[in-house]
């Protein structure tokens, strides 16, 4: 079923497509009628009158999208008098497509009666026709032929008209299916994410604190301190996390508040022998998104130095805006312990490589002379990331 139906939109949308240029079309029907009247003009005495209402009939036609029935009024003398019809129908094609069903029936008749002069006055438009039964059904195909074509063609622009918009109806809703679905899955995510790591990291807390409370070693209080602190903090990026996973829809702003002055007060909740350079530049906003980025690559950087480097080593974090403002380096630079390699698993770095080009940027992390570094570079906005120093 579902094929089917984007079959049939596919097929809406050629049809909608499918259209000869117009200077070919143009060019075909001039080229037809200029023919039909060289042919009538000789077969006939080639009078001055003749000749100008050929000529007029002919010059008119190019103007037939814009004015119909005055082209078509402008084709009937050529018509009449020099039983040239194939002008009178090609104007009478547009008239019945472009204007009422009244409005292309008389017109119709009218190319019909030039039919009927032309008999009566310059002789049967065949010169073969020998009785007026046989024109008067000549004349009634001729002025009612192109008003059938006319109305046909003005239906087939209707119903292609109609299934493109049915076509972009079912996109808009599939893609109110989608969000939909997302907003579920998201809704489910939030709940399990405030059910299991948001009651598991509450237990951590309260353990912390009553074993704080209850340790008379001056080092296990500390270390519980901190550890129901850093609790407290992650329970509360849990909880936001959780408030932006149920709203509707995701917002373009970056779920958290964590901004580019908050990278020092990280740094320093690290333990580590950091020294930390903040430029975020004078000429530029950066968005919420950029600055969560950052602070996040800063994070995650310090977390493998906690992990698997050599914390003991400096550690040198800057983050700084280059490049007349137009771009935004984050860089984390550690020493690593004796041995060790690239950081395990990766998915951390991975994460942020995924965000950083989300974001328009790049990041990159590997082993350098003396440590391993961690470089993150995002671009203004409106910029692009072309080089960074």
């Amino acid at each position: 079923m579902s094929g089917g139906t984007e079959l049939t939109d596919a097929a809406a949308r050629a049809l909608s497509r499918f259209r000869p240029p117009a200077w070919l079309v143009e060019g075909a029907l001039l080229a037809l009628a200029g023919s039909d009247q060289a042919m009538r003009l000789g077969t006939r005495t080639a009078e001055p009158g003749t000749l100008a209402v050929a000529l007029l009939a002919l010059l008119s036609l190019p103007w037939r999208r814009r004015w119909p029935v005055p082209v078509l009024l402008l084709t009937l003398p050529a018509l009449a008098a020099g039983g040239m019809w194939l002008a009178s129908m090609i104007a009478l094609v547009r008239v019945a497509l472009e204007t009422s069903e009244a409005t292309a029936a008389l017109c119709g008749l009218c190319v019909a009666g030039g039919v009927l002069l032309d008999r009566a006055f310059f002789g049967s438009p065949f010169p073969d026709t020998a009785d007026w039964l046989r024109v008067e059904v000549y004349a009634a195909l001729v002025g009612a032929g192109p008003v059938v074509l006319g109305r046909l063609m003005r239906s087939r622009r209707r119903i292609a008209e109609q299934l493109v918009e049915l076509a972009l109806s079912r996109d808009r809703e599939r893609a109110a299916e989608r969000t939909a679905v997302a907003a579920r899955e998201r809704a489910a995510l939030a709940r399990e994410m405030h059910d299991v790591v948001g009651h598991e990291m509450s237990l951590i807390a309260v353990r912390a604190a009553a074993l704080a409370h209850s340790s008379g070693d001056p080092e296990v209080r500390k270390e519980a301190d901190l550890i129901r602190e850093l609790s407290v903090r992650a329970l509360d990026e849990v909880r936001h996390t959780v408030g932006v996973l149920r709203r509707p829809r995701a917002d373009d702003a970056a779920p958290s508040a964590r901004r580019l002055a908050d990278i020092k007060a990280l740094v320093g909740r690290s333990g580590l022998a950091a020294r930390t350079v903040v430029v975020p530049g004078e000429r530029v906003r950066w968005p919420a998104a950029v600055e969560l980025a950052a602070y996040r690559t800063v994070q995650e950087a310090l977390t493998n130095v906690l992990r698997h480097g050599d914390p003991g080593r400096p550690v040198e974090v800057r983050v700084e805006s280059v490049d007349d403002d137009t771009c935004l380096v984050v860089e984390v630079r550690s020493g690593l312990a004796a041995g060790t390699g690239e950081p395990a698993g990766g998915h951390g770095l991975a994460g942020l490589r995924e965000r950083a080009r989300l974001l328009g940027g790049d990041l990159a992390a590997g082993p350098v002379p003396g440590g391993y570094l961690v470089r993150a570079a995002f671009p203004a906005p409106g910029e692009n990331l072309v080089g960074t120093r």
